[in-house]
């Protein structure tokens, strides 16, 4: 029955995708979190496959004459999209990276498409809304859960790149910045209500994952907030009272977690299993710096690096050290390049908007972003995660955001121009009054 119900929707989703590409954006979006396929127990349909082919079409038949792919904006994308192919075609198995090499480039070609049709405030609205929107519905299924069964549960994500906790922990974490900001922005008191609630759920449900790579992360973006705060001391007393209120409800089991950070590189048997991967993902990108050995192709030749042949077979679990084994050095620089150049469009458009539209809600947006990079940075350390579809979807919001601000500041000069021309003549006039 789910899945009838399922096929119907996406009979008018996807025709829907095509005539209208933003709509075609915003469901593949929805799709991508969610997961529909898997809720409605058809998890071999390649639903977000076809909306991403019925949008593509559709953006190149409608909107391509009107919206051009900025590729000069998205140049490192490009570049990472080449290094990725690159290595894709010089792989130790083929077979194994090009599963993953599609995944990828698919969540790329949709970056490109979003800064192409993200072009207004209300476009930046709606694409959050459906992005936040869709998580939100997962965050309400798992804190429904954690009250259900009194905290005595560990929290995973929906499926596919976010199904594991360590995964979903990682992604938690951008997202409790992008909600705080979010609901911050909003006019209506329910909306903004209701995005503060999720803000404080998702804090909550990253927490319940049991991931201690998420647990640096959430802290690292919670901290972001309170210094962006305008009230940091009442920021950081209400942060802690908070806390102390969380950690005198949360189980046993979550402490004792949480508390073997300090000593787990000695005692914890998945920390040393992750140094044992950093040391194997290091020896592989010294023996291969400038393609890596194609992507998860660390599996492929992990026997050759391990200390023993029992080792068990795992990714690096690190994203940085994850992308240049996957892909070489040059994939690493340009992954940071990405990070650091985004993280610089989200500080420039700031300052332009306030300066030329001190009421946009981009700054608010920007807010959120950069506080989330932070934090999905300091996760990254613990997960192979590099692909994130939500991290990419903001790198495509800061060239956006920065392409939208420019254009304030071209109208704000424009207007400045007409204004001293215009006031140009009536002094030329008054000079020749002068002088006669």
């Amino acid at each position: 029955m789910r899945g009838i119900l399922l096929l119907f929707i996406m009979l008018v989703i996807i025709p829907a995708s095509f005539f209208s590409p933003f709509i075609g954006l915003l469901s593949f979006t929805a799709a991508a979190y969610t997961r529909p396929h898997e809720w409605a127990y058809v998890e071999t349909a390649q639903y977000s496959l076809a909306i991403a082919v019925a949008t593509l079409l559709g953006y190149l038949i409608f909107e391509l004459p009107r919206r051009s792919p900025r590729l000069m904006s998205n140049v490192l994308i490009v570049l990472l999209w080449v290094q990725l192919s690159i290595s894709t075609v010089m792989a130790r198995s083929t077979a194994t990276a090009i599963p993953k090499y599609l995944e990828f480039s698919k969540i790329l070609l949709i970056a490109v498409l979003t800064t192409a049709m993200v072009v207004s405030a209300e476009r930046a609205w709606w694409f959050l809304m459906a992005t936040l929107g869709s998580i939100g519905i997962i965050i309400l299924k798992s804190f429904a859960a954690i009250l259900v069964y009194r905290g005595e549960v560990k929290i995973f994500g929906v499926g596919g790149a976010t199904g594991d906790n360590n995964d979903f922990a990682l992604m938690l974490a951008l997202t409790v910045p992008l909600m705080y900001y979010f609901a911050q922005a909003q006019t209506r008191w329910w909306l903004k209500a209701g995005f503060y609630a999720l803000t404080l759920m998702t804090v909550i449900t990253c927490l319940f994952t049991y991931s201690r790579g998420g647990l640096l992360g959430l802290s690292v973006s919670v901290f972001m907030l309170l210094l962006k705060s305008r009230h940091k001391i009442i920021g950081f007393v209400t942060a802690g009272i908070i806390v102390l209120t969380i950690l005198a409800v949360l189980p046993q089991s979550l402490l004792n977690r949480f508390g073997s950070i300090k000593d787990a590189s000695e005692k914890d048997a998945s920390a040393q299993q992750r140094l044992r991967m950093w040391k194997i993902s290091m020896d592989i990108i010294r023996d291969h710096p400038f393609v890596g050995v194609g992507i998860r192709n660390i599996l492929v030749v992990h026997d050759r690096y391990a200390d023993t042949p029992d080792d068990q077979k795992l990714v690096a679990h690190n994203s940085y050290f994850q992308m240049a084994t996957d892909a070489g050095l040059p994939a690493l620089g340009l992954f940071l390049g990405l990070i650091g150049l985004s993280w610089w469009r989200l500080w420039r458009t700031r300052r332009i908007l306030r300066i030329h539209s001190p009421d946009s809600p981009l700054i608010k947006y920007a807010h959120g972003m950069e506080a989330g990079l932070a934090g999905y940075m300091t996760s990254a350390f613990f997960v192979s995660r590099q692909d994130l579809e939500l991290l990419y979807a903001v790198f495509a919001l800061a060239t956006s955001f920065i392409l939208m601000a420019r254009e304030y500041e071209k109208e704000a000069e424009i207007r400045r121009l007409v204004e001293r021309q215009a006031v140009a003549p009536v002094r030329d006039t008054e000079t020749e009054l002068d002088a006669a």
